[in-house]
């Protein structure tokens, strides 16, 4: 894909925020082996695994904060992917954890593809701004949490739409 002119390539990870000790252990080992020889950017989209029975299973039993990435953030900024994607609209990771990526730039989601209400600019900077608290605004990507495929094109359009005002909206105010 690179040789064809990819200037970035993202990997999604669905268990990267179940299984710890893996991550740990060997996770990390295999995603900087499926990224080795590039020379352009990479990323890890840390999905929270929509659909895996050993996530929606293991989800029900975290409540109101997950705080497994603890674990999680610090061994991938160790690691050799230049990019994390996490999803950060009305999700139950505390944004404080990207202070864990220090090294990294974050793509955070904004947008949130398991819900059809349509975020508004506002919606997109009070998100933004809450992740500018722990990651250097030059390290900041704004971005959807998830692929948006099978949600309405019209409402993929409007979040999208509102994405593209809520980032303009915030460099203006966070320049």
């Amino acid at each position: 894909m690179q040789a064809d002119g990819v200037d970035m390539i993202q990997f999604d990870e669905p268990a990267f925020n179940v299984y710890m000790d893996q991550v740990r252990d060997w996770g990390i080992k295999a995603l900087e082996r499926a990224a080795e020889g590039l020379t352009c950017a990479t990323a890890v989209h840390i999905c929270y695994g929509y659909g895996i029975k050993a996530n929606t299973d293991w989800k029900e039993t975290l409540g109101g904060e997950w705080r497994q990435y603890e674990e999680t953030f610090p061994v991938i900024d160790k690691s050799t992917i230049q990019q994390v994607a996490i999803e950060c609209r009305n999700s139950k990771v505390p944004i404080e954890l990207l202070a864990a990526l220090p090294g990294k730039i974050v793509q955070a989601g904004v947008i949130d593809v398991a819900s059809d209400e349509v975020e508004t600019p506002e919606d997109v900077v009070k998100v933004i701004e809450a992740v500018a608290k722990h990651v250097p605004k030059g390290n900041i990507i704004a971005t959807t949490n998830c692929g948006m495929a099978p949600m309405r094109r019209d409402i993929a359009e409007a979040k999208l739409s509102a994405l593209g005002a809520g980032a303009k909206l915030a460099r203006q105010r966070l320049a």
